[in-house]
């Protein structure tokens, strides 16, 4: 893993260690996904699983979904993999 990888794994752990101390779920939230879109897939969903577990069974509206910050975490990975696959390899045309 390179310097600006173990640095953006540390600051998502940072995000979600926070945001699971003050209990402030944005924060969460936000490590997930930055640890999502910058290409670390096992450590998005180790912190999904982690906050799911820590946090129980969530009430209300989302009560049917039983793992809701895996889910983000699955859904960031599939939208970072269709963006980089449809969009980012993308050459532009040479000549016009």
């Amino acid at each position: 893993m390179k310097k600006s990888g173990r640095i953006l794994v540390s600051v998502s752990f940072a995000l979600v260690g926070a945001g699971f101390l003050l209990p402030f779920w944005p924060l969460c939230v936000l490590g997930i996904l930055l640890a999502a879109f910058s290409g670390h897939w096992i450590y998005a969903i180790s912190f999904g699983v982690l906050l799911d577990v820590a946090y129980g069974t969530p009430t209300g509206l989302v009560r049917f979904i039983y793992l809701p910050f895996t889910v983000l975490a699955l859904i960031a990975i599939g939208t970072r993999s269709l963006g980089s696959r449809y969009l980012l390899e993308k050459a532009p045309p040479e000549k016009i």
